[in-house]
């Protein structure tokens, strides 16, 4: 396995995690800048500098974290409140990110008079591909790993995360999903669908993806399975598969009206 550590600097290890973020992000700005050359939404590359620095901080890793200490281990930090702040011990949550994100867009798009829907149909494009590098990231982790492989035909894809048993790779097959996805984006985005497919396009395809890898993810050990077998992602997935189709059923309909 790949160390968890990609240098270090006198004390202070670099990770390739943090790695995965800084990429993203950056990879993300030359593709939205990209983006809005063909269709522009933002004035110019300042605005999208200005706009991805708080999506970052405020939207992914302040909501990431949020969403972690809400959605998985609440209790916890209710009794161990300086703990909140204390990512680097672990623990992001995808859909804190992304409901900070979607607040982050709101508050700055109303600010600076962007349309919300057409700006948002961007930021999905990006935004897909930054999530293959930090599930990449997390299996560099040795976290969020699959569960045993019980079926023998099957054990050729297992990987051993240091506890002897074969587990599948489930990092992987979100990061690939991550990645397909961005690619049915960019297609759809250079296919000029109408305004709002693509962010909810995203809702639905990343939720039922979500949904469906977490089969093979190994739940959260604080947490196991919330509601018969399914797990706090899975809730959350299918929470915004639904979302995404009833404002695709609106939309529809507003469209005819």
């Amino acid at each position: 396995m790949i160390d968890p550590v990609a240098f270090t600097i006198g004390p202070f290890a670099v990770r390739w995690y943090g790695i995965s973020y800084l990429v993203g992000l950056f990879v993300g700005i030359l593709i939205l800048q990209w983006l809005n050359k063909k269709k522009k939404v933002f004035k110019n590359d300042d605005q999208i500098f200005d706009f991805a620095f708080w999506l970052f901080i405020l939207g992914v890793l302040i909501g990431g974290r949020l969403g972690y200490v809400g959605f998985y281990n609440l209790p916890y930090y209710i009794d161990n409140p300086g703990k909140i702040i204390a990512a680097w011990e672990g623990g992001m949550s995808f859909h804190g990110g992304l409901i900070g994100s979607l607040l982050v867009c709101y508050f700055y798009f109303k600010k600076h008079k962007i349309n919300f829907i057409d700006a948002a149909d961007l930021v999905v494009i990006p935004g897909a591909l930054a999530l293959t590098f930090t599930r990449l990231a997390n299996f560099v982790n040795l976290e969020l790993y699959g569960r045993v492989i019980e079926n023998p035909s099957l054990q050729w894809m297992g990987v051993d995360f240091g506890d002897g048993m074969l587990r599948y790779p489930s990092q992987i097959f979100q990061s690939l999903s991550a990645l397909i996805l961005f690619f049915i984006l960019l297609y759809l985005f250079l296919k000029n669908v109408k305004r709002g497919t693509l962010v909810l396009t995203y809702f639905i395809l990343h939720g039922a993806a979500r949904f469906l890898i977490e089969f093979i993810r190994e739940p959260d050990s604080h947490l196991g399975f919330v509601l018969g077998n399914l797990t706090m992602g899975q809730l959350l997935a299918l929470a915004q598969v639904i979302l995404g189709g009833l404002l695709l059923v609106w939309l529809r309909d507003r469209r005819a009206a």
